[in-house]
């Protein structure tokens, strides 16, 4: 029996089961309606047999920087409904940057700011929309979407002080995006994660009252660009082991991309702000949810990050969606699970918020 994507998401909701491996708290999504199955999702696996061919797999190069950028994502669609998008123009530090506003009304909201992926390098215009609409939706919040400089025209740490710069500007000007006074949270998608966390680091000193963290398949340490490979045994591809390794072997040859394009000197991996997993420093999180997928390369890295903060007693929702690979927020529409992880977090940020009302 087909079942259409509402009922996909539904069937993700009320089948989430919880476990544990040693300290690690999990809470695992199988694929909807296929609870049993190993390997991967029948959409994923389709995806991947047709980039399957060694042409499309092929370590990037420079060459290849304007091709990658030109190229949409076609399977991301609209869920929203009455979501306004905004687009401003705002000065910060002697350069211009472009912030989107998505909100369904004008009275005033909470507040999240969103850092897109794309390895630093890129930005799917119709991708960061569609997601920034249905969490603006989910929230019932206002959405800023951060349009950083790219690298490599623009390297660390260019784009991340954009990031915490428009932080600061949303915060010290809500009325203009028509945000509340109470708390922000912020919400990155892989490379975007790994800037949320640089601009909670570099603002902690700072009132801006962040609440709430999401980080979804988040790069937590740029310098690591083996385990992902060297640890297939943590890995459960069942019939579909070829795919699953062309993935994570395409995975660490991106990173090592990623790495050329975005640091200057190869010392700067080991600063906390570029992989915050090697960060020596104590750091109190705000609750925080943590979002990964069974087959993605950067698995490993969201289980130890996690696993030590939920050591430490710190509130970290950790979420893995079983059959999925890395991009799958990409495909927001045809990949359920790139619905539910938005619903998860806006879930999640309006808990929080609800717990702070409680106890003030």
């Amino acid at each position: 029996m087909d079942h259409n994507h509402e009922e996909l998401v539904h069937r993700l909701e009320e089948k989430a089961s919880f476990v544990k491996e040693g300290s690690l708290e999990i809470v695992s999504k199988s694929i909807p309606f296929m609870e049993d199955k190993e390997g991967l999702d029948p959409r994923v696996k389709q995806f991947l047999e047709q980039e399957s061919d060694p042409g499309l797999r092929r370590p990037m190069t420079y060459d290849d920087l304007e091709i990658i950028r030109s190229r949409k994502e076609q399977q991301s669609q609209d869920l929203s409904s009455n979501i306004r998008m905004e687009t401003k123009l705002v000065s910060l530090e002697g350069r211009d940057l472009e912030l989107k506003v998505y909100n369904r009304s004008k009275s005033t909201r909470p507040m999240l700011v969103y850092f897109h992926g794309g390895g630093f390098f890129e930005r799917d215009e119709r991708v960061m929309d569609n997601i920034c609409k249905l969490l603006a939706e989910k929230a019932e919040a206002v959405v800023v979407a951060v349009e950083y400089r790219l690298a490599p025209e623009h390297k660390y740490a260019e784009g991340l002080n954009d990031c915490f710069d428009s932080v600061r500007y949303v915060c010290d000007n809500r009325d203009e995006f028509g945000a509340d006074t109470g708390s922000v949270g912020l919400v990155g998608d892989s490379v975007g994660a790994n800037l949320a966390l640089g601009v909670y680091h570099l603002s902690r000193e700072k009132s801006w009252d962040i609440c709430y963290m999401s980080l979804l398949s988040p790069l937590l340490d740029l310098s690591d660009v083996s385990g992902g490979v060297r640890k297939m045994e943590q890995y459960n591809p069942g019939k579909d082991r070829e795919l699953v390794r062309q993935e994570l072997v395409t995975m660490r040859e991106s990173l090592s991309f990623i790495q050329s394009l975005y640091v200057t000197d190869l010392e700067e991996l080991d600063q906390p702000l570029v992989s915050p997993l090697r960060s020596k420093e104590n750091i109190t999180y705000p609750p925080m949810t943590l979002v990964a997928t069974e087959f993605d390369f950067l698995r490993t890295q969201g289980e130890e990050f996690t696993r030590k903060l939920q050591e430490k007693g710190e509130l970290v929702r950790y979420i893995e969606y079983k059959g999925m690979a890395h991009t799958f927020l990409k495909k927001l529409g045809y990949y359920p699970q790139a619905a539910d992880a938005i619903r998860e977090t806006a879930a999640h940020f309006r808990e929080v918020l609800q717990k702070n009302t409680q106890s003030n």
